[in-house]
């Protein structure tokens, strides 16, 4: 038995185009007869004949299909470039005074206020039950440095400690519930998601302005609390 020949990339018939008047816009089909389809455009995947997709960021992104044909499967890419972020899924302000968008923003420990960490109750925006004030975090140890957030071409975050280890991750954000999820790396003193008895592995933001920022590990009427401020 013979599984049979495999298409040749020149014979792939596939269109790739933006709306002209919003470049995030692309819309993915595929003509060819006989083959099963696989788009993989970095942020998602689509098994598809046709498809639209939106990407967020600005810059020049690749777009790969692979065509499964009796024999194997063939590939070919293309790429396209956004010229700028999706201003309507980043017009919330709180996008802005996190990142400062594409240039980033730089966050360190509060230690202009008597405690940048602690406990209280759940919504507040300082500790006030325990309370850890900045000088004890350096005598005891724990992470000193900074945190970058920006939407460089991504939700980066990048954590860089006094003593010289750095981080990179990337975070997402719940606009409406004002959660913020930090994956493959962790705040400056991070939480311990599976043993601090708070809810889910997010941080919730009681506080942020230009400024200052507040996040919390919540439980039933009680919180872990993190203060930072602008580098």
């Amino acid at each position: 038995p013979q599984l049979g020949c495999i298409i040749s990339a020149n014979d792939l018939d596939i269109s790739i185009t933006q709306n002209p008047e919003k470049d995030n816009i692309v819309y993915l089909e595929n003509k060819t007869p006989g083959i099963i389809p696989f788009w993989d455009y970095g942020i998602g995947y689509s098994n598809e004949n046709k498809t639209t997709i939106e990407i967020r960021f600005a810059g020049e992104h690749e777009i790969k299909f692979y065509a499964l044909d009796k024999g194997g499967h063939v590939s070919t890419s293309q790429k396209v470039t956004v010229t700028k972020n999706d201003e309507d899924y980043f017009k919330d302000p709180i996008w802005n005074l996190l990142t400062n968008g594409s240039e980033g923003k730089t966050w360190v420990w509060n230690d202009k206020i008597p405690a940048c960490f602690g406990n209280g109750g759940q919504g507040s925006i300082v500790p006030e039950w325990w309370q850890v004030s900045y000088k004890q975090l350096v005598e005891e140890g724990s992470e000193i440095g900074e945190m970058v957030f920006d939407l460089n071409g991504a939700e980066n975050f990048t954590k860089t400690l006094n003593t010289g280890g750095t981080s990179k991750g990337f975070f997402s954000l719940d606009v409406e519930n004002k959660r913020l999820t930090i994956l493959n790396a962790n705040i400056l003193h991070g939480a311990d998601y599976g043993g601090d008895g708070a809810n889910g592995s997010y941080y919730v933001i009681t506080r942020l302005t230009e400024t200052e920022m507040t996040l919390a590990r919540q439980g039933d009427g009680w919180q872990n609390t993190w203060v930072f401020r602008v580098k």
